[in-house]
C-alpha cells in the first residue's frame, strides 16, 4: 500500500521537479470522507464508500488491508447489488483551493483493481470551478458536465486511469499503481472534483475501483506579493514533524497580538483556530499532514507540517 509521503516537498517518481503538497486524502478512515457528498441516484444502496480495499483472491471477493475510496458493483464478501446494470452514483469532493498554486499542478492517485480481468481501471474526473456567482456547486452542475442536453454521455478531458501498456497493473491485486493528471489549467482557482459511476461502456468509467489515495502537488504554492514583501523573514516551524505542540517562529512583520493561526487537514477542512502563541497544542490532532495558515489581517502565510 502506497501512502502520501508526509513532507512539504515530494519528488514524484514520474516528475522531473520537486512539488509542494497542496491537498490530499489517504482515505484511511471514514472521517477522511468528511465534507465529501454522495449520491446514489438509482437507489440500490450501492455506491462510493470508504473501507478496506476488495479484490478477488481466486475464489471469491475478499477484503484487503488498505483504507481506500472504492466503488464496486459487487457486495462483499459475496453477492451483487440489484440494479447494478444501471448504476448512477456520484461522489463529490470538498472544495480544493488552488488559488496560491501555480506552475505545473499534478493530481496523483494510487489505483488498484478488484479482479484480474480488469486490465484497465479508471474514472472520468468532472471538475467544477467556483465563481463569485456560484461558489459551491450542486449535483446538477456536475450532471451538466457529464451529460449534454440530449442525454448523451460527455467524456471529461481529465481522467485517472491505470492498466495501459505504459502503466500496467502488477499481478498482485493487493498492490496499487500511481497515475498522474495535469491540472495546471486550474491554477489560481477553487475547484471541486466529481466522479461518476454510471456503468457506461464508453470512456474510462470502469467499475470496481480501489483508490488508495489522492493528492495534488504544485510546482509553486506561494503567497501573492501583496501578502508578503520580499526580503522579510517568513514564519518558520521550529520542529517538523510536530508531536504535542506546534512551535512557530513568527515572521517579525506580523503583529503578534493580532495574529491568528488556522490549522487545516489534508482534505482542506479547518480543524483548529487559535490566537498565535509560540506553542500551539496539537495533541488532539490525528497523525497526518496539515497546513498552518498564519494571518494578522494584512499578511497571510501558509506552511505545511506533519503531525506525528
Amino acid at each position: 500500500m502506497k501512502k502520501i509521503i508526509l513532507s512539504s516537498v515530494l519528488f514524484l517518481s514520474q516528475l522531473a521537479a520537486a512539488q509542494t503538497l497542496v491537498w490530499g486524502n489517504t482515505f484511511d478512515t471514514p472521517a477522511d470522507l468528511q465534507g465529501w457528498t454522495f449520491h446514489d441516484l438509482n437507489g440500490n444502496n450501492n455506491g462510493w464508500l470508504q473501507g478496506a480495499n476488495i479484490y478477488h483472491n481466486g475464489t471469491s471477493l475478499t477484503y484487503g488491508s488498505a483504507g481506500v475510496l472504492r466503488h464496486s458493483t459487487n457486495l462483499v464478501p459475496t453477492g451483487s447489488a440489484a440494479g447494478f446494470g444501471t448504476e448512477d452514483d456520484w461522489i463529490i469532493s470538498p472544495q480544493i483551493d488552488l488559488t496560491s498554486a501555480s506552475g505545473t499542478i499534478t493530481l496523483t492517485s494510487s489505483i488498484g483493481r478488484q479482479r484480474a480481468s480488469h486490465l484497465i481501471v479508471g474514472r472520468d474526473l468532472y471538475i467544477y470551478v467556483s465563481t463569485p456567482q456560484k461558489e459551491v456547486p450542486v449535483l446538477a452542475d456536475f450532471k451538466a458536465l457529464a451529460v449534454d442536453g440530449a442525454g448523451n454521455y460527455l467524456q471529461s478531458p481529465y481522467k485517472i486511469q491505470v492498466g495501459s501498456s505504459t502503466n500496467p497493473f502488477p499481478a498482485d491485486l493487493t498492490q496499487f499503481v500511481e497515475n498522474l493528471v495535469d491540472l495546471s489549467a486550474f491554477a489560481g482557482k477553487k475547484i471541486y472534483i466529481g466522479m461518476w459511476a454510471n456503468r457506461n461502456a464508453s470512456g474510462n468509467n470502469i467499475m470496481n475501483i480501489n483508490i488508495d489515495e489522492m493528492a495534488i502537488y504544485a510546482a509553486s504554492n506561494t503567497l501573492s506579493t501583496k501578502d508578503v514583501k520580499k526580503k522579510e523573514n517568513l514564519t518558520k516551524i521550529a520542529e517538523n514533524p510536530v508531536k504535542e505542540y506546534l512551535q512557530l517562529q513568527l515572521n517579525p512583520a506580523f503583529k503578534e497580538n493580532k495574529t491568528t493561526v488556522h490549522l487545516y487537514n489534508a482534505a482542506g477542512q479547518k480543524v483548529l483556530t487559535t490566537q498565535y502563541s509560540k506553542l500551539i497544542n496539537t495533541a488532539g490532532l490525528s497523525e497526518g499532514v496539515y497546513i498552518a495558515e498564519i494571518t494578522d489581517g494584512k499578511i497571510t502565510e501558509r506552511l505545511n507540517f506533519i503531525k506525528k
